[in-house]
C-alpha cells in the first residue's frame, strides 16, 4: 500500500470518526400527555320528567382518549318510591349486555371486543312515580376494562348525576 493510500483511508476513518462523536443525543424535553380519563354518567331523556310519564336512562362512559370500553359490571340503584322500572332499552352496537332487575337495583354487564363505540354501557325505562325522581337515580361502576384488556377503573371518574337529552 502506498503511504498516499494509507493517508486516505486514515483520514476517512478520522472523518467518520469526527462525525459520530457530533451525534449526541438530544436531550428529552418532557412532554406532558394529557391526562387519560373516563367518565361515568347517567344520561336522562327528561331533565324534569313528569309523575305518570316515563322517563329513559342511560349508563353512559366518554373517555379523554380514543380508547374504548371493552367490557364492564355496574349498577343503577333507584328509589322505588320514586321510580318503577319498567323495561330495558336496546342500543343497536353490536355488544353483548345482561341486565338482572330487583326492587331499587339494576345490575349489568355487557362486552364488546371491539369497544362501546358510543359509550353507552346500558339503557333503562322508568316510569315517574314522584316530583324529582331521577335524584334517587345512582350509577356505580364495579369493574371496566377497555377494548386492549387494560384496567379502566384506575381511570374512571365518576360523575354526578347529568340531567339532559339523551342524543
Amino acid at each position: 500500500m502506498t503511504i498516499l493510500r494509507v493517508a486516505s483511508i486514515v483520514g476517512i476513518i478520522a472523518a467518520l470518526c469526527t462525525v459520530h462523536a457530533c451525534t449526541e443525543p438530544v436531550a428529552n424535553k418532557a412532554v406532558l400527555a394529557p391526562e387519560k380519563t373516563m367518565e361515568a354518567r347517567l344520561v336522562l331523556s327528561d331533565s324534569a320528567p313528569v309523575v305518570g310519564r316515563t322517563v329513559d336512562v342511560f349508563a353512559q362512559v366518554n373517555a379523554t382518549t380514543s380508547e374504548l370500553v371493552g367490557s364492564y359490571t355496574a349498577r343503577i340503584r333507584y328509589d322505588t318510591t320514586a321510580l318503577r322500572y319498567e323495561q330495558e332499552i336496546a342500543i343497536a352496537d353490536d355488544a353483548l349486555r345482561a341486565t338482572n332487575a330487583a326492587s331499587g337495583l339494576l345490575r349489568f354487564a355487557g362486552a364488546a371486543p371491539k369497544g362501546l363505540s358510543g359509550g353507552r354501557m346500558a339503557g333503562y325505562r322508568f316510569l315517574v312515580l314522584r316530583a324529582n325522581a331521577t335524584q334517587s337515580l345512582q350509577l356505580v361502576v364495579d369493574e371496566m376494562h377497555t377494548a386492549a384488556r387494560t384496567n379502566a377503573v384506575s381511570e374512571l371518574r365518576a360523575m354526578p348525576n347529568i340531567v339532559g337529552a339523551a342524543p
